[in-house]
């Protein structure tokens, strides 16, 4: 094997791991409740989440194989590239909940001001995790995205929290002026 087909293995995976961590924060900022649910959903019932998601990637696996078999041409080869994306969008938002769970069991002093972070501290160590041979690739990966796409199921089936109770946006900073003090203010006078 050529140092040029080593390197271009190796960029590939490094391209791959970097594009699922930009996939779970795009996640993350597009549905943030229910990636947060689907988080906190797989820390109390993972089996149920793999129980719901296993059907679901069942179906995507048969959907995929009846398109690229039996589908006119290159026409049905793409359909079954576009469900098998699909397939990894849908199921990488539920991974963006456990990347933040995994993120959230490695605080830092920052999650405070950057919530996020905790995401990509857990994402960073749910790929290394990907990277282990045999195990990795073959249990942990098809397992978190069985998962997360259960997760995301059962979040989306969820009641939706009231727009109070989950803000999006952070709080107002203090004025630049503080208000004095009630007993101050009396003893001035």
């Amino acid at each position: 094997m050529l140092m040029a087909d080593v390197l271009s293995i190796f960029l590939v995976v490094v391209g791959l791991l970097l594009a699922l961590q930009g996939l779970w924060l795009l996640c993350r900022s597009l549905w943030p409740v229910p990636v947060q649910a689907a988080g906190q959903i797989a820390r109390r019932r993972w089996g149920k989440c793999l129980v719901v998601g296993v059907p679901i990637t069942l179906g995507m696996i048969l959907l995929t194989v009846v398109l690229a078999k039996f589908a006119a041409g290159a026409g049905g080869q793409v359909a079954a590239f576009g469900v098998v994306c699909a397939y990894i969008f849908y199921a990488s938002a539920g991974v963006a909940g456990l990347s933040d769970l995994v993120g959230q069991g490695l605080p830092s002093p920052s999650d405070r001001d950057r919530p996020w972070l905790a995401g990509i501290r857990g994402g960073v160590a749910l790929e290394l995790a990907f990277l282990l041979p045999i195990l990795g690739w073959f249990i942990l990966l098809p397992l978190a995205l069985i998962l997360g796409c259960g997760a995301f199921t059962l979040a989306l089936r969820q009641k939706a929290p009231s727009a109070s109770a989950t803000p999006l946006t952070s709080p107002e900073p203090p004025s630049a002026t503080p208000e004095p003090e009630p007993e101050l203010a009396e003893t001035r006078r």
